[in-house]
Parts: structure tokens; C-alpha cells; sequence
């Protein structure tokens, strides 16, 4: 009998456990379940609470991006305002330019340089450079930010993912500096 009653409680929570689940993932336009609790007040779970996370979330964003409208007028700009101001515009044409870039890869006597543009470039190591070594800064005249071309036959340019620029030499830290902080 002890059993029969274990057995049957086992069985009566996982019928009322599998009711919660059912009533919770229910869609009842009346918002009350099967069960006595109505349906704000049972736990959520699965696609509800994401739900009702992502409206709450889009709410208080409409709610700031109003109150900010209000209180600054003018933050909203355009992309073209944007661009016209960022420091690769500000820059003008890149033809000609010395930067300064740092080797971040060595292949044999080939240097690849990062100087903040689109892509890197490679340039040959000069004779004299056995100290130019990964991490050493250079600097560089730069010809062209990206490499492109049309090849035989094909409707549109092809880019090699890749700057071309002149390795101008090593940049040379002053020795100012060095002097005045050891006086």
C-alpha cells in the first residue's frame, strides 16, 4: 500500500508539473490559465521570457532615444556628416602620404607593416635592415590604400587585399628625450 501511494504521488506531481508547463506556454486571450494563479504571477520560461525581455528592452530604448531627442537636438547625424568628418577624410588623398606603421610579420625579406589603413602592405626589407624586426616601427610613403584590378575578361575590379607603399627606413626615436631624463 506505502508503494501504491508513492507510485501515485510520483505520478500526481508530474501531472501537475506538466500542467504549469502546459498552462504557461498556453495561449489563453484572457490571460488566466487552467490553474488558480493567474498568468502574470507563474514563472516564465522559453520564448515568453525572451519575449517579454526583447518588448521591455525596445520600450526603454524608444523611451531614452525620446527623452535624448528632446533634451539634445542634433545628436542624430547623418552618415555622410560622419564620414566627412572621420580622420580617413580628413586625411585627403592618400597618394604620397608618410605614415608611420609598425612590422607586425616577417617572411624572409618581405615586411608586412600595419599603418591603421584598410589593409597592410609588403614591402622588401632594404639591405641594411637586419635590425627591422617584428614590433619596429617604420615609416612608410604610401601610393595606393588598396590594390585593385580588373583582370581579363572579368566585369569587375579584383582587390589584392593589400596597400602598396615605399619603406622610407626605420622611425628614429630622438635621443633628446633620453638625455634630459638622465640629467
Amino acid at each position: 500500500m506505502a508503494t501504491l501511494c508513492k507510485v501515485v504521488a510520483r505520478c500526481g506531481v508530474r501531472f501537475t508539473s506538466f500542467r504549469l508547463i502546459r498552462s504557461s506556454f498556453s495561449s489563453d486571450s484572457s490571460g488566466a490559465s487552467g490553474s488558480d494563479h493567474p498568468a502574470s504571477q507563474t514563472p516564465r520560461s522559453g520564448f515568453a521570457a525572451a519575449f517579454d525581455l526583447q518588448s521591455e528592452l525596445r520600450r526603454e530604448a524608444a523611451g531614452s532615444a525620446a527623452g535624448r531627442s528632446g533634451s539634445s537636438p542634433g545628436k542624430d547625424e547623418s552618415f555622410a556628416s560622419l564620414l566627412r568628418r572621420s580622420p580617413l577624410m580628413q586625411m585627403g588623398p592618400s597618394k604620397d602620404k608618410v605614415v608611420v606603421g609598425r612590422i607586425y610579420l616577417v617572411v624572409k625579406d618581405d615586411l608586412y607593416v600595419d599603418f591603421g589603413g584598410k589593409f597592410h602592405c609588403v614591402v622588401r626589407r632594404p639591405e641594411d635592415g637586419e635590425k627591422l624586426q617584428r614590433g619596429s616601427r617604420v615609416r612608410l610613403r604610401l601610393q595606393d590604400l588598396e590594390l585593385t584590378a580588373r583582370f581579363l575578361g572579368a566585369s569587375a575590379d579584383t582587390t589584392l587585399l593589400e596597400a602598396q607603399a615605399v619603406l622610407l627606413g626605420p622611425l628614429e626615436v630622438r635621443e633628446g628625450r633620453d638625455n634630459q631624463s638622465q640629467d
